[in-house]
């Protein structure tokens, strides 16, 4: 267990300093996953984002940021959306909803067999999700949390977050979307949502 910092309300700069810190990082795993000769498949997902060019949504009023600092370094990252979604279970159809945008974890916590690369903080993206729910019950939105999930992360949502699969969105590069009912959230933050 270490101590680590919950920034709530990140800006636009925030984003740049993140993306300077992660940006060389994620250019070594590249090279290194280039000389390994991994298959593409095995390759972190989020590997081409860039956090920089994620500015112009915090300017929105509906977004919000979230980061996780530690050791003096950015372990992770969630921007959410309250206005342009809606919840799509049967029993909150149309009720407010918190999306997940983005969430991200630092490049050096990425679990990559093919490299052998363990993380070097583990349970961050559980404590963004918490982070996600908690703002859901602030914002008077019962717990209720949606995104479109990341191929290589739907076993994640699915198993250790337990939120309920949706089916694949044409309009979002045919992306899983995931939702937490309010049942499910209050689960995952009484479990302390530990990956």
């Amino acid at each position: 267990m270490v101590n680590a910092t919950l920034l709530d309300g990140l800006r636009p700069s925030d984003l740049d300093l993140i993306e300077r810190g992660w940006s060389p990082y994620r250019l070594r795993t590249l090279e290194r996953l280039l000389r390994s000769g991994a298959p593409r498949e095995d390759w972190p997902e989020s590997l081409h984002w860039d956090w920089s060019k994620k500015r112009a949504d915090l300017r929105l009023l509906e977004a919000s940021g979230f980061g996780i600092v530690c050791n003096e370094d950015w372990q992770g990252v969630l921007m959410t959306k309250t206005a342009s979604h809606a919840a799509r279970l049967p029993d909150d159809t149309g009720k407010p909803i918190v999306y997940v945008d983005y969430v991200e974890v630092a490049p050096w916590n990425w679990r990559i067999e093919s490299l052998g690369q363990k993380s070097r903080f583990m349970a961050v993206g559980a404590v963004l999700m918490r982070t996600a729910i908690r703002q859901s019950l602030e914002e008077g939105f019962r717990a209720r949390v949606g995104l479109h999930s990341l191929p290589q992360a739907e076993v994640f949502y699915r198993n250790t977050c337990g939120m309920t699969p949706l089916g694949r969105d044409d309009e979002k590069q045919n992306l899983l979307y995931f939702e937490f009912s309010s049942e499910q959230a209050k689960s995952f933050l009484d479990q302390g949502g530990a990956s």
